[in-house]
């Protein structure tokens, strides 16, 4: 399945259709995909949110700890990539308080990069040298959120993955953003270069890279 086909599965458990909210929203992304789904969108984030003008998005500039919304007047909550940077009790205390009954509640998460074998062979030097790097919570977001627990009934959720085609160039353009990689190169490390030899295609060949599409569902009981 893919991501839009996930969220479309998503959108669609909760009873009602009135309020939905992504926290630690970003660019508010996924609560543009849900305006046309739901009565009212809301994006809410510790920093600005850059939307143009005409969207339906409601903006919120907060902290996901404290959810300016009323007791039990949301359909659904979710974040992507997200809640790992939250005081995650806090959080899970007011995503429960505001949920109405049959309301849901979603942490989302990309899981680890899967890459043909002898592509990351040719990258392990650069994984390893950017390893030190990653922040502390990494393997609590590549579990899934695993052991997550909140105050609803676990939902059975389907597959889901993100899948591109690209080239070394396009991959070495997905590194960049990497929190590891700025890191490293924030304290002066001389990253190595990949060790093509090892390469068993063309190096401007293109190649598939997936992500898993990771995390929790729950929904309040009715």
């Amino acid at each position: 399945m893919k991501p839009d086909q996930f969220l479309s599965w998503l959108s669609a458990l909760p009873l009602c259709k009135g309020t939905s909210v992504e926290c630690g929203a970003g660019s508010a992304e996924i609560a543009q995909f849900l305006a046309n789904r739901y009565a009212t969108s809301c994006a809410v984030d510790i920093n600005p949110i850059p939307l143009l003008p005409d969207t339906l998005v409601k903006a919120m500039c907060v902290d996901a700890g404290v959810l300016p919304f009323e007791d039990s007047s949301v359909d659904l909550v979710l974040s992507m990539q997200a809640l790992h940077h939250f005081d995650v009790a806090k959080h899970l205390a007011e995503a429960r308080r505001i949920l109405r009954p049959g309301g849901v509640f979603a942490a989302l998460c990309w899981g680890e990069i899967s890459l043909p074998d002898d592509v990351r062979h040719a990258y392990t030097p650069i994984f390893d040298a950017i390893a030190p790097f990653w922040e502390p919570q990494r393997a609590f977001v590549l579990s899934g959120y695993k052991g997550l627990e909140f105050a609803g009934v676990s939902v059975t959720r389907p597959r889901a993955e993100m899948r591109r085609k690209c080239n070394l160039d396009g991959l070495e353009e997905v590194m960049a953003t990497w929190s590891a990689v700025q890191g490293a190169i924030t304290a002066g490390i001389d990253l190595p270069d990949p060790d093509l030899s090892v390469l068993r295609k063309d190096e401007n060949a293109k190649f598939d890279i997936r992500w898993p599409l990771l995390g929790p569902v729950f929904r309040v009981p009715t």
